[in-house]
């Protein structure tokens, strides 16, 4: 399955939290746990990604099915165009692997 993050924001900013959303809730449609099926998210055409929509659309995916099955199966595609898109993904990824340890730094930074 092919899903088109232009198509559906109708714009080529992927920047607010609602334009994460609007993409998790489209893959969610078609991401059946207990199917194998493949989700390609293609960002052809998207000129900016924000962190904050990555955490609303791919964060979001993660908490709801797991990192295994995120990884295996939810594959972004044609994101050369886009700054640093790898390098915020890459955070995204990390900071939801290690959201433990990031709230207790943060429950002790601001304690």
């Amino acid at each position: 399955m092919k899903i088109s993050v232009i198509d559906i924001l109708k714009s080529s900013n992927a920047s607010l939290h609602d334009d994460g959303l609007m993409v998790y809730n489209e893959i969610k449609k078609y991401f059946d746990p207990k199917s194998k099926e493949e989700v390609e998210v293609d960002f052809t055409d998207i000129k900016r990604c924000s962190s904050l929509f990555l955490k609303a659309s791919f964060g979001k995916l993660l908490a709801d099915f797991g990192e295994e099955e995120v990884k295996k199966r939810i594959h972004p595609s044609s994101y050369t165009q886009i700054l640093n898109f790898m390098h915020k993904y890459a955070d995204m990824w990390d900071n939801f692997v290690n959201k433990e340890n990031y709230q207790a730094y943060r429950d002790e930074a601001f304690a």
